[in-house]
Formats: structure tokens, C-alpha cells, sequence
């Protein structure tokens, strides 16, 4: 008996492709310099300003690309497994298993893109927006509870606001690329 995958082969280059691209970016841009540099506090800042760019579009990008059930969230696995791989999340290492939270908050990321991404536009941009925030709300949790370091209050609400339309931009980039360039109308038909 042959057991047939879900994805076929082009499929899974592309979801490993674009969470490597993500998880380098995420690794690579010295986003804690830039937002240090304009005294935005932290921690996270950088998801709240950034994570659009470096997470939401590759996820919304699998979703747009493969039209598959499950992409996004697979896509959202390996994202947060490479930059696992890489380094622990945001550097903590006590508890052994805190980078389990960025595994939950990229995950929650990728369920409510795939979740939205098939219905409009708009409910898709808003997905994108609420995914980063999710991610962001988990990640300053875990850090708050197990470093006692909180962002402060004011600017809270601020870096909220960023979150969504940074994960918004993210999916507005995604529909762009996959207009322009076509994608998926030629790479491939099972």
C-alpha cells in the first residue's frame, strides 16, 4: 500500500522555502538595533513593528501559492522550528522549554491566516493583523512571566495597533506578489 503525501513535492520546496526566508529574515535583520534606535521599548517591539514582513507574509504567501487546507499553518511550524534551530526564542533559555511559546504563538499566527485567507480580501488582511497581534500577546506574556519583564503600559496599545497593520501590510504584500507574479496560475497543477 502506498501512502500518498498531502502536499506533492513542489508544494513542500515552496512551504520550506518561504519559513527558511522567514526565519532567516527573523534571525538576520538586526530589528532590536533599529527599534532600540528609536527608543521604542520592548520586549517584542520588533514583532509589533516588523512581524508582518518577517512572518505574516511568508504564511500568507504559502496560503496564496498552494491553496491547500493547512499550508499557512504548516508554513507557521517550520517558520518557528528553523528559527528554533537557530537560536531559542528571544534568547531565553530558563525554562528549557520556553521556546515552546514561540511555537504556539507562530502556530496561532498561521491558524488565523489560513483561517481567513480564503474568505475576501479584507477578512484576510484583518487574519494577517489579528495573527501577528496573537503572536505578539503570547510572546510578551511568556517573557513577562518568566523574566518579570513587561512592556510598559503606554505603550501597550501603540504596539498593538502596529501589530495589526504590520500582520495587514504582510497579507497586502502576499496578494500583491502572488498578483503580479501570477504564481500560482503555471508552478505547478497535481
Amino acid at each position: 500500500m502506498e501512502i500518498k503525501s498531502y502536499f506533492i513535492l513542489s508544494e513542500w520546496v515552496i512551504i520550506i522555502l518561504l519559513a527558511v526566508v522567514s526565519a532567516l529574515l527573523n534571525t538576520y535583520i538586526p530589528i532590536k538595533s533599529i527599534i532600540e534606535y528609536f527608543g521604542i521599548p520592548g520586549p517584542a517591539a520588533g514583532m509589533a513593528l516588523f512581524g508582518g514582513f518577517i512572518f505574516v507574509l511568508w504564511i500568507s504567501l504559502a496560503c496564496r501559492i498552494i491553496k491547500k487546507k493547512s499550508s499557512g499553518i504548516i508554513t507557521s511550524i517550520f517558520i518557528a522550528s528553523f528559527g528554533l534551530l537557530i537560536h531559542p526564542w528571544y534568547g531565553i533559555v530558563s525554562p528549557m522549554w520556553f521556546s515552546i511559546y514561540g511555537i504556539v504563538g507562530l502556530l496561532s499566527m498561521g491558524i488565523l491566516i489560513e483561517f481567513t485567507d480564503s474568505r475576501s480580501f479584507w477578512l484576510a488582511m484583518l487574519g494577517g493583523g489579528l495573527g501577528n497581534v496573537t503572536c505578539l500577546v503570547i510572546t510578551w506574556l511568556a517573557i513577562g512571566i518568566h523574566t518579570d519583564t513587561w512592556i510598559p503600559l503606554e505603550f501597550g496599545l501603540l504596539l498593538i495597533i502596529a501589530a495589526l497593520i504590520s500582520g495587514s501590510v504582510g497579507v497586502l504584500l502576499a496578494y500583491g506578489i502572488d498578483k503580479k507574479l501570477k504564481l500560482d496560475s503555471y508552478l505547478w497543477q497535481p
